[in-house]
């Protein structure tokens, strides 16, 4: 009998299939793999905690990186253009 990996989508909330899809893609896994084999699906529910957190840091951290590359865009932007005037690049 396949493992139906239920225990897990059931704790895993409502974009259950976007995290079943970004683990099947960190993993380098179908979906059909998960469902299917023991051993990948409980090798998987066994370390998803790490990787939800994972996944919740790049969500909290996102709005402040890109806070700051819009800042900084323009330096980069900047030094671009004076290298290219100094025949640099």
């Amino acid at each position: 009998m396949a493992y139906r990996f239920e225990s897990m989508t059931e704790d895993i909330s409502s974009d259950n299939n976007e995290r079943i899809s970004v683990y099947c893609d960190y993993y380098s896994i179908n979906r059909k793999d998960l469902e299917e084999d023991n051993v990948v699906a409980e090798y998987v529910e066994a370390h998803r905690y790490i990787l939800d957190e994972l996944i919740s840091g790049y969500k909290e951290m996102g709005p402040l990186n890109k806070k700051i590359c819009d800042e900084f865009i323009g330096c980069d932007c900047e030094t671009e253009y004076e290298n290219k005037d100094r025949g640099v690049i």
